[in-house]
Protein backbone atom coordinates (compact mmCIF):
# COMPACT_ATOMS: atom_id res chain seq x y z
CA UNK A 1 0.00 0.00 0.00
CA UNK A 2 1.22 3.24 -1.08
CA UNK A 3 1.92 5.33 2.14
CA UNK A 4 0.94 9.25 2.44
CA UNK A 5 3.64 12.02 4.06
CA UNK A 6 4.82 11.11 7.12
CA UNK A 7 5.60 13.25 9.93
CA UNK A 8 9.28 13.51 11.17
CA UNK A 9 10.16 10.41 13.41
CA UNK A 10 11.08 11.49 17.29
CA UNK A 11 14.07 9.35 18.36
CA UNK A 12 13.55 6.28 21.03
CA UNK A 13 14.52 6.50 24.46
CA UNK A 14 15.31 3.93 26.85
CA UNK A 15 12.14 5.08 29.18
CA UNK A 16 9.85 5.42 26.58
CA UNK A 17 10.30 1.70 25.25
CA UNK A 18 6.93 -0.51 25.45
CA UNK A 19 7.14 -3.08 27.82
CA UNK A 20 6.48 -6.87 27.50
CA UNK A 21 2.69 -7.82 28.32
CA UNK A 22 2.57 -10.17 30.87
CA UNK A 23 1.03 -13.56 29.68
CA UNK A 24 19.66 -9.03 -17.62
CA UNK A 25 20.10 -11.81 -19.60
CA UNK A 26 18.30 -15.03 -20.61
CA UNK A 27 20.22 -17.35 -18.85
CA UNK A 28 19.91 -15.37 -15.59
CA UNK A 29 16.18 -15.57 -15.71
CA UNK A 30 16.14 -19.01 -16.60
CA UNK A 31 18.42 -19.94 -13.59
CA UNK A 32 16.31 -17.83 -11.56
CA UNK A 33 13.15 -20.00 -12.51
CA UNK A 34 14.91 -22.71 -12.45
CA UNK A 35 16.20 -22.34 -8.62
CA UNK A 36 12.30 -21.56 -8.15
CA UNK A 37 10.93 -24.15 -9.12
CA UNK A 38 13.57 -26.78 -7.67
CA UNK A 39 12.31 -25.38 -4.22
CA UNK A 40 8.76 -27.01 -4.92
CA UNK A 41 9.27 -29.14 -7.66
CA UNK A 42 7.17 -27.03 -10.03
CA UNK A 43 7.18 -22.98 -10.30
CA UNK A 44 3.27 -23.03 -10.36
CA UNK A 45 3.34 -21.51 -6.65
CA UNK A 46 4.00 -17.89 -7.71
CA UNK A 47 1.43 -15.91 -9.50
CA UNK A 48 3.30 -13.18 -11.63
CA UNK A 49 -0.50 -11.65 -12.57
CA UNK A 50 -1.51 -7.88 -12.58
CA UNK A 51 -2.96 -7.40 -9.39
CA UNK A 52 -6.21 -5.49 -10.20
CA UNK A 53 -7.69 -4.78 -6.95
CA UNK A 54 -3.97 -3.38 -6.09
CA UNK A 55 -4.74 -0.06 -7.36
CA UNK A 56 -2.02 -0.01 -9.76
CA UNK A 57 -3.10 3.21 -11.35
CA UNK A 58 -2.18 6.39 -10.17
CA UNK A 59 -3.91 8.09 -7.72
CA UNK A 60 -6.58 5.71 -7.51
CA UNK A 61 -5.93 4.67 -3.55
CA UNK A 62 -6.77 7.62 -0.45
CA UNK A 63 -3.05 6.65 0.30
CA UNK A 64 -1.86 8.28 -3.35
CA UNK A 65 -4.02 12.09 -2.34
CA UNK A 66 -3.30 15.03 -0.58
CA UNK A 67 -6.85 14.33 0.61
CA UNK A 68 -9.54 12.49 0.19
CA UNK A 69 -11.14 14.13 -2.01
CA UNK A 70 -8.42 16.15 -3.88
CA UNK A 71 -6.13 13.79 -6.30
CA UNK A 72 -2.85 14.58 -6.73
CA UNK A 73 -1.28 15.98 -10.40
CA UNK A 74 -0.47 13.39 -12.46
CA UNK A 75 3.52 13.74 -12.45
CA UNK A 76 6.25 13.99 -15.39
CA UNK A 77 8.13 10.79 -16.08
CA UNK A 78 10.98 9.66 -14.09
CA UNK A 79 13.97 8.74 -16.81
CA UNK A 80 15.27 5.80 -15.68
CA UNK A 81 19.11 6.74 -14.11
CA UNK A 82 22.23 6.32 -16.54
CA UNK A 83 24.76 4.10 -15.35
CA UNK A 84 27.27 7.43 -14.50
CA UNK A 85 24.29 8.51 -12.32
CA UNK A 86 23.72 4.99 -10.05
CA UNK A 87 24.86 6.47 -6.59
CA UNK A 88 26.69 4.38 -3.76
CA UNK A 89 24.85 2.58 -1.49
CA UNK A 90 24.10 4.16 2.35
CA UNK A 91 23.29 2.36 5.57
CA UNK A 92 24.78 0.31 8.32
CA UNK A 93 24.40 -3.17 8.23
CA UNK A 94 22.82 -4.41 12.08
CA UNK A 95 20.65 -7.26 13.10
CA UNK A 96 17.76 -6.48 15.58
CA UNK A 97 16.50 -9.21 18.34
CA UNK A 98 14.99 -7.04 20.27
CA UNK A 99 16.77 -8.23 23.11
CA UNK A 100 17.28 -4.34 25.31
CA UNK A 101 13.42 -3.57 23.88
CA UNK A 102 12.83 -1.21 21.14
CA UNK A 103 16.05 0.70 20.86
CA UNK A 104 17.24 4.01 19.65
CA UNK A 105 17.60 2.81 16.35
CA UNK A 106 13.62 2.79 15.76
CA UNK A 107 11.23 5.68 15.96
CA UNK A 108 7.84 3.98 17.24
CA UNK A 109 4.29 5.93 15.98
CA UNK A 110 2.58 7.67 18.39
CA UNK A 111 -0.11 9.70 18.52
CA UNK A 112 -1.43 10.12 14.93
CA UNK A 113 -2.67 8.04 11.78
CA UNK A 114 -2.59 7.64 8.29
CA UNK A 115 -5.94 8.83 7.72
CA UNK A 116 -9.67 7.68 7.83
CA UNK A 117 -9.12 4.94 5.77
CA UNK A 118 -7.26 2.76 8.41
CA UNK A 119 -9.49 2.01 10.94
CA UNK A 120 -6.46 2.43 13.39
CA UNK A 121 -3.95 5.15 15.00
CA UNK A 122 -0.48 4.85 15.91
CA UNK A 123 0.07 4.10 19.74
CA UNK A 124 3.22 3.51 21.47
CA UNK A 125 1.28 1.37 24.08
CA UNK A 126 0.76 -1.31 20.73
CA UNK A 127 4.62 -2.00 20.42
CA UNK A 128 5.26 -4.35 23.37
CA UNK A 129 8.47 -6.57 23.76
CA UNK A 130 10.04 -9.47 25.40
CA UNK A 131 13.89 -10.41 25.27
CA UNK A 132 14.07 -11.75 21.68
CA UNK A 133 10.18 -11.11 20.75
CA UNK A 134 8.62 -7.63 19.96
CA UNK A 135 4.43 -7.63 19.69
CA UNK A 136 2.77 -5.04 17.37
CA UNK A 137 -0.66 -5.43 18.41
CA UNK A 138 -3.68 -4.36 16.67
CA UNK A 139 -6.61 -3.74 19.26
CA UNK A 140 -9.34 -1.61 20.72
CA UNK A 141 -8.55 2.18 20.98
CA UNK A 142 -8.53 3.96 24.31
CA UNK A 143 -12.29 5.49 25.11
CA UNK A 144 -12.29 9.48 23.67
CA UNK A 145 -10.25 8.25 20.37
CA UNK A 146 -11.80 8.98 17.04
CA UNK A 147 -10.34 5.33 15.58
CA UNK A 148 -12.03 2.36 16.71
CA UNK A 149 -8.92 0.39 16.45
CA UNK A 150 -4.87 1.22 17.97
CA UNK A 151 -2.00 -0.25 16.33
CA UNK A 152 1.81 -0.18 16.39
CA UNK A 153 4.83 1.28 13.98
CA UNK A 154 8.46 1.05 13.80
CA UNK A 155 10.89 3.37 11.42
CA UNK A 156 14.47 3.51 11.12
CA UNK A 157 16.08 6.76 12.06
CA UNK A 158 18.78 5.72 9.47
CA UNK A 159 17.61 5.97 5.67
CA UNK A 160 19.18 3.17 3.35
CA UNK A 161 20.16 3.32 -0.38
CA UNK A 162 20.35 -0.33 -2.13
CA UNK A 163 20.54 -3.19 0.59
CA UNK A 164 18.89 -6.10 1.74
CA UNK A 165 16.02 -5.63 4.03
CA UNK A 166 14.76 -8.90 6.37
CA UNK A 167 12.27 -9.41 8.75
CA UNK A 168 11.35 -13.00 10.74
CA UNK A 169 7.45 -12.42 11.48
CA UNK A 170 4.53 -14.37 12.23
CA UNK A 171 1.41 -12.48 10.91
CA UNK A 172 -2.45 -12.00 12.04
CA UNK A 173 -5.33 -13.53 10.43
CA UNK A 174 -8.11 -11.79 9.47
CA UNK A 175 -9.80 -9.91 6.81
CA UNK A 176 -9.48 -6.16 6.86
CA UNK A 177 -5.87 -6.48 8.19
CA UNK A 178 -2.46 -5.62 6.11
CA UNK A 179 0.60 -6.53 7.78
CA UNK A 180 3.64 -4.05 6.11
CA UNK A 181 7.51 -4.47 5.72
CA UNK A 182 9.20 -2.05 3.31
CA UNK A 183 11.07 1.31 2.50
CA UNK A 184 10.12 4.25 2.00
CA UNK A 185 11.12 7.71 1.23
CA UNK A 186 8.66 10.08 1.04
CA UNK A 187 6.84 12.91 -1.04
CA UNK A 188 10.16 15.01 -2.30
CA UNK A 189 9.36 17.87 -4.67
CA UNK A 190 7.57 17.02 -7.70
CA UNK A 191 8.70 12.99 -7.06
CA UNK A 192 5.90 10.88 -4.61
CA UNK A 193 6.21 8.77 -2.45
CA UNK A 194 8.94 5.47 -3.25
CA UNK A 195 8.78 2.00 -1.38
CA UNK A 196 9.36 -1.29 -1.82
CA UNK A 197 7.01 -3.67 -0.23
CA UNK A 198 6.05 -6.56 0.92
CA UNK A 199 2.64 -7.10 2.36
CA UNK A 200 0.31 -9.77 4.17
CA UNK A 201 -3.04 -9.52 3.88
CA UNK A 202 -5.41 -11.48 7.04
CA UNK A 203 -7.73 -12.40 4.32
CA UNK A 204 -4.97 -14.87 3.10
CA UNK A 205 -2.05 -15.51 4.94
CA UNK A 206 -1.20 -18.06 2.00
CA UNK A 207 -0.31 -14.90 -0.24
CA UNK A 208 2.62 -12.15 -0.08
CA UNK A 209 2.08 -8.69 -2.46
CA UNK A 210 5.61 -7.64 -3.39
CA UNK A 211 5.36 -4.21 -4.98
CA UNK A 212 7.21 -1.16 -6.34
CA UNK A 213 5.89 2.20 -5.97
CA UNK A 214 7.57 4.94 -7.51
CA UNK A 215 6.06 8.63 -8.51
CA UNK A 216 2.36 7.64 -8.20
CA UNK A 217 2.89 4.00 -10.56
CA UNK A 218 2.77 0.74 -8.86
CA UNK A 219 4.67 -2.76 -9.90
CA UNK A 220 3.33 -5.38 -7.89
CA UNK A 221 3.33 -9.55 -8.15
CA UNK A 222 1.57 -12.08 -6.05
CA UNK A 223 2.68 -15.25 -4.69
CA UNK A 224 1.05 -17.98 -3.53
CA UNK A 225 3.38 -18.98 0.05
CA UNK A 226 3.74 -22.53 0.84
CA UNK A 227 2.83 -22.30 4.33
CA UNK A 228 0.43 -20.07 6.05
CA UNK A 229 2.40 -17.27 7.14
CA UNK A 230 -0.10 -17.02 10.80
CA UNK A 231 1.00 -20.37 11.73
CA UNK A 232 4.48 -19.80 12.48
CA UNK A 233 7.25 -17.83 11.95
CA UNK A 234 8.96 -17.57 8.36
CA UNK A 235 11.79 -14.99 7.16
CA UNK A 236 11.22 -12.43 4.62
CA UNK A 237 12.97 -10.34 3.15
CA UNK A 238 13.92 -8.01 -0.40
CA UNK A 239 17.62 -7.05 -2.02
CA UNK A 240 17.30 -3.73 -3.79
CA UNK A 241 20.22 -3.11 -6.21
CA UNK A 242 20.86 -0.71 -9.00
CA UNK A 243 18.50 -1.42 -11.75
CA UNK A 244 16.87 -4.90 -9.67
CA UNK A 245 14.58 -6.00 -6.94
CA UNK A 246 14.90 -9.28 -5.49
CA UNK A 247 12.54 -10.89 -2.76
CA UNK A 248 12.95 -13.90 -1.07
CA UNK A 249 10.81 -15.76 1.51
CA UNK A 250 12.94 -18.16 3.92
CA UNK A 251 16.13 -17.74 1.74
CA UNK A 252 14.50 -18.63 -1.33
CA UNK A 253 14.06 -15.92 -4.40
CA UNK A 254 10.64 -16.22 -5.00
CA UNK A 255 10.04 -12.89 -7.21
CA UNK A 256 12.87 -9.91 -9.45
CA UNK A 257 11.75 -6.85 -11.16
CA UNK A 258 14.14 -5.58 -13.01
CA UNK A 259 12.75 -2.61 -15.34
CA UNK A 260 11.99 1.21 -15.46
CA UNK A 261 10.27 0.69 -11.85
CA UNK A 262 13.71 -0.95 -10.05
CA UNK A 263 15.83 1.06 -11.93
CA UNK A 264 13.92 4.43 -10.95
CA UNK A 265 14.27 3.54 -7.40
CA UNK A 266 17.28 5.69 -6.39
CA UNK A 267 15.78 7.85 -3.55
CA UNK A 268 17.36 6.58 0.12
CA UNK A 269 14.51 5.23 2.31
CA UNK A 270 13.10 4.51 5.71
CA UNK A 271 12.56 0.39 6.86
CA UNK A 272 9.49 0.70 8.30
CA UNK A 273 6.98 -2.33 9.87
CA UNK A 274 3.53 -2.05 10.80
CA UNK A 275 0.24 -3.66 10.99
CA UNK A 276 -3.04 -1.93 10.22
CA UNK A 277 -6.76 -2.51 9.52
CA UNK A 278 -9.14 -0.84 7.06
CA UNK A 279 -13.16 -1.00 7.12
CA UNK A 280 -13.22 1.01 4.10
CA UNK A 281 -11.06 -0.70 1.55
CA UNK A 282 -12.98 -4.09 1.51
CA UNK A 283 -11.92 -4.90 -2.22
CA UNK A 284 -8.73 -5.12 -1.23
CA UNK A 285 -8.46 -6.39 2.21
CA UNK A 286 -11.52 -7.94 2.95
CA UNK A 287 -14.45 -6.75 5.70
CA UNK A 288 -13.33 -6.19 8.77
CA UNK A 289 -14.88 -7.67 12.18
CA UNK A 290 -14.37 -5.69 14.89
CA UNK A 291 -15.72 -8.25 17.23
CA UNK A 292 -12.55 -10.19 16.44
CA UNK A 293 -10.19 -7.93 17.53
CA UNK A 294 -7.15 -8.03 19.01
CA UNK A 295 -4.83 -9.26 16.92
CA UNK A 296 -1.23 -9.41 17.04
CA UNK A 297 2.02 -9.74 14.87
CA UNK A 298 4.85 -11.59 16.41
CA UNK A 299 8.49 -10.54 15.29
CA UNK A 300 11.85 -11.88 16.47
CA UNK A 301 14.10 -10.22 13.94
CA UNK A 302 14.80 -7.27 11.88
CA UNK A 303 17.79 -7.04 9.61
CA UNK A 304 19.91 -5.43 6.92
CA UNK A 305 22.92 -5.56 5.29
CA UNK A 306 24.44 -3.80 2.04
CA UNK A 307 23.97 -6.79 -0.46
CA UNK A 308 22.31 -10.69 0.30
CA UNK A 309 24.46 -13.44 1.08
CA UNK A 310 21.66 -15.36 2.26
CA UNK A 311 19.07 -14.97 5.07
CA UNK A 312 20.75 -13.76 7.99
CA UNK A 313 17.75 -14.33 11.15
CA UNK A 314 17.14 -17.96 12.48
Amino acid sequence: MAEPPRPEPVRNSTGARARWWKPAALGVLCALAGGVAGWFGHSAWIDRQTIDDRAMASGELPSQRTSPLEPLPVPEPEAAPALAEILPQMGEAFVEQFDGGVDERWSVSDGWSNGGWMTNDWRRSSVETAPGLMAILLQPGPEGSKYKLSSGELQSHDRHRYGYFEVRMKVPRGAGLVTGFFSYAGQDGRTRPNEIDIEILGRNTRVAELTIHENGKATSTKVTLPFDAADGFHVYGFDWQPGHVRWYIDGQLVHAETGGAARRIVRPQQLILNLWASGQLDSWVGKLDLAKAPWRLDVSCMAYAATYSGRICS
